[in-house]
């Protein structure tokens, strides 16, 4: 059996299969052959943190992935899934966005081939114009690829990644009406905002089209019906209070998994993509190796239990700035807990420029104070208003929270549980007021390290 991976950046769940008002023909023709998880969370609220954790199997902070991997954080070990399968006997194959290594390192991960060309990394274009160009080419090449494979060839594990669904968006034509644009729950409703949104849905229907060429392209190849396939992103849309943070805004994730004699279905048990890595090994029949944090989803995908686990765990250490922060999330409670920062507030670099961040900012959220514990119940409050864990009626609540993911970071060995999260040697911090995330003031001890991140940075330092 082949595995497929379709991944794309910062969507959350905004999809119609999730009852967003995108367009999205291709990803909707899929949902309807697969199991599709509403209940799925990433284990990190941040690009490289995410996939590093669904492609390893752990957490950041037992993979060495607590940060971005183009600001110089790295794995610590070749527990990638591409490596595993490649040790299996899998081809595997990369085309379009990686995120876990610098770039042009893809064989570090275990990838064989990378489909990606020089004028794939050519960085004249606007990068509003270039993301698209880049996914257009990652869609083509992976497409060609399957087209191209023979009937000898040994299985594949194929890596699509896309990026256009990042900021900055595409462009909105001047004539574009916006005004119906519908803008997420919790974000202000403004004619800038509406604009916005609509790039977003110009990005989604960009990556929704390069998700079809490469399905169609399998299917073509006789092998769609021997493929495993999943789809899924890395966290939730690049605004504040979703992206970085710990609300389920942030950490809730869709995903999509056909798996070749199982049927389509809807499910709403927890689950996090730590389960991904083991699943998979289950559907191949691989034996799972021992680093792995999550459990199979299988029985789910069969039907013979509707529940995998208590809760789902999930974690912020480096993004731009600084931000330790863990929160455990069952299904009806969720606590998150901060660590020290010295800063004691939303470091704002850690949220992507955008017209909803200044009207944030207008507001005060730079600077108001953040709780050390939050504690929501999800049931009567899913929008994670209101803070109950200072409510002594919910003190029962809170003990039990607190030990549920006072437990699960003692297993997991959390550094945070004895100080601070180590900044690793070769990688580099914004202070934690720095602003735009287009322009930094990093870290003195840091500045060592920008020579050996030349070509990989995405933003200025100064």
């Amino acid at each position: 059996m082949n595995v497929l991976y379709l991944n794309t950046h910062d969507i959350g769940r905004c999809l119609p299969v999730y009852g967003y008002p995108a367009q999205t023909p291709c990803l909707d023709r899929l949902s309807r052959e697969s199991a599709v998880f509403e209940q799925c969370y990433c284990v990190s609220p941040t690009c490289s943190p995410s996939r590093g954790a669904l492609l390893t199997g752990q957490s950041p902070h037992n993979n060495g992935l607590i940060g971005l991997a183009h600001r110089g954080f790295e794995l610590n070990g070749r527990h990638h899934l591409a490596a595993f399968l490649s040790s299996q006997g899998y081809e595997t194959v990369l085309s379009g966005v990686q995120h876990e290594a610098l770039l042009r390192q893809e064989r570090t991960l275990g990838y064989r081939r990378c489909l990606n060309d020089e004028v794939y990394y050519d960085t004249s274009l606007p990068e509003c114009d270039r993301l698209t160009a880049q996914d257009k080419m990652a869609a083509k090449n992976a497409a060609a690829y399957l087209r191209e494979r023979r009937p000898d060839d040994p299985p594949f594990f194929l890596a699509v990644g896309f990026g256009c669904t990042h900021r900055a968006y595409p462009r909105v034509p001047e004539d574009m009406e916006v005004d119906a644009v519908r803008v997420p729950d919790g974000l202000p409703d403004t004619p800038e905002g509406r604009r916005d949104i609509a790039a977003l849905g110009i990005a989604l229907g960009t990556m929704d089209a390069c998700c079809g060429e490469v399905l169609d392209a399998l299917r073509e190849s006789g092998e769609y019906d021997d493929t495993l396939i999943l789809f899924t992103t890395d966290h939730g849309l690049p605004m504040p209070g979703w992206k970085c943070c710990l609300t389920d805004g942030g950490i809730g994730v869709a995903m999509m998994l056909r798996c070749p004699g199982v049927g389509p279905r809807r499910i709403d048990a927890l689950v996090s993509q730590l389960d991904v890595f083991p699943t998979i090994c289950d559907a191949l029949g691989l034996e799972k190796p021992d680093w792995l944090e999550g459990v199979t989803l299988m029985p789910l995908l069969l039907g013979e239990t509707d529940r995998a686990r208590e809760a789902v765990f999930a974690e912020t250490n480096y993004h731009v700035a600084y931000q330790p922060a863990r929160c455990a999330r069952t299904e009806r409670y969720k606590l998150i807990e901060r660590g020290e920062d010295g800063y004691g507030r939303f470091p704002p670099a850690n949220v992507d420029d955008s017209c909803f961040k200044e009207a944030y900012r207008e507001l005060g959220y730079f600077e108001a104070p953040l709780p050390r514990e939050e504690l929501y119940d999800l049931a009567a409050d899913p929008g994670e208003r209101t803070n109950l864990a200072e409510r002594p009626e919910y003190g029962p609540t809170l003990e039990g929270m607190r030990r549920l993911l006072h437990d699960w970071r003692a297993e997991m060995g959390d550094p945070l549980l004895f100080g601070p999260v180590p900044l690793p040697e070769r990688a580099i911090c914004a202070t934690p007021d720095s602003y735009s995330t287009k322009s930094q003031v990093i870290l003195p001890e840091c500045r060592k390290n920008l020579e050996a991140l030349r070509g990989s940075l995405q933003n200025v330092i100064v």
